[in-house]
């Protein structure tokens, strides 16, 4: 009859118990050295092994527009800033950009801007620096330009019919703001030389 596994695996053990005390430990085996040969060299060395160190491996950036991997490490690598606006010093050269927009600013007869018009204040997304030029047209300033009065009611409608993608009082509210730091219209002119 043969013995159930529990049975064979607690004779198992018991064999173990009684034979490990008996066994001589590993340091006390009396292995020699191996024997040089005739011209001073070790035949049989013993092998060392050694493991070299390793660097560790630097965690990669997470690959974008994937899903992240599991047991993989990798790190959410920071989007780049983005680059910065360049300062505008005046505002006169983009304002131009808006004189498609002359006869719905200052015209009643006209009721709405043409697509010229809002193609140029499209332009204004473009660059970031030049957005704050606007202000000059909520503020009044960009009359300056115009061959006719502005009618400044015209400018809140001006930027709701072309879909402007902030609400007009939102702006009238960030130019208020940032009235300090709006670029003139037109380059201070030199002081007078002595």
């Amino acid at each position: 009859m043969a013995p159930s596994n529990k049975q064979f695996l607690i004779l198992l053990f018991v064999s173990f118990a009684v034979i490990a005390p008996n066994l001589p430990p590993l340091s006390a085996t009396g292995a020699e050295a191996p024997a040089p040969s005739a011209n001073a060299k070790v035949l049989h060395p013993e092998a060392e092994f050694s493991i070299p160190d390793l660097p560790i491996p630097a965690l990669l950036p997470c690959p974008p527009l994937f899903p992240r991997i599991p047991l993989i490490p990798c790190y959410k690598a920071p989007s780049p800033p983005p680059p910065p606006s360049p300062e505008v010093k005046e505002c006169r050269s983009s304002l131009k950009k808006l004189m498609p927009c002359t006869s719905f600013l200052t015209d009643k007869g006209v009721f709405a801007p043409s697509s010229e018009c809002c193609a140029a204040l499209d332009s204004f997304y473009e660059d970031g620096g030049v957005l704050t030029c606007l202000c000059h047209l909520t503020n009044g300033d960009i009359g300056q330009l115009l061959p006719a009065p502005l009618n400044r009611r015209r400018t809140g409608p001006l930027l709701i019919a072309c879909d402007f993608q902030i609400s007009p009082n939102k702006f009238y509210d960030v130019c208020n703001t940032l009235k300090d730091r709006i670029p003139p219209m037109d380059l201070p002119s030199p002081p007078p030389s002595a």
